[in-house]
């Protein structure tokens, strides 16, 4: 993957960080978990730069692990309810996760604007 792949990622995983919730659910089919997703996909964006952090300035990587490690602080089991369309709604640290996004956007100079969908294939159990 090459370095403008790479930012595309991690700017439309930021950009959806930065949503309102009812935009964050616009983002992804209903049957999945917004929260998840949202947490999942920039993981993966931020995993993508694993070895390529030189493409990355010193204030963006601050920003970036600022944000990181707000998303990781409600990681684990003991944390199950955070990661709920319900605490996507309500959840006090889900503002402060927007807030993150939008200060590491600001810094990579990114519009501060609704992102496309991942372009991810979701596949839903039968019912």
């Amino acid at each position: 993957m090459n370095e403008s792949v790479r930012r595309e990622k991690l700017e439309r995983a930021v950009l959806a960080l930065t949503q309102p919730a009812d935009v964050q659910f616009s983002l992804f089919p209903d049957f999945v978990c917004k929260a998840d997703e949202l947490a999942l996909d920039f993981e993966e964006a931020l995993d993508g730069f694993f070895g390529y952090e030189s493409e990355i300035a010193e204030n963006e990587r601050v920003e970036l692990n600022a944000l990181d490690s707000l998303i990781l602080s409600k990681s684990g089991e003991k944390n199950a309810a955070f990661w709920t369309d319900e605490a996507l709604l309500a959840h006090p640290t889900w503002e402060k996760i927007r807030g993150a996004a939008k200060a590491t956007a600001v810094v990579f100079g990114w519009e501060l604007r609704t992102p496309p969908p991942s372009g991810a294939i979701y596949i839903g159990s039968p019912n």
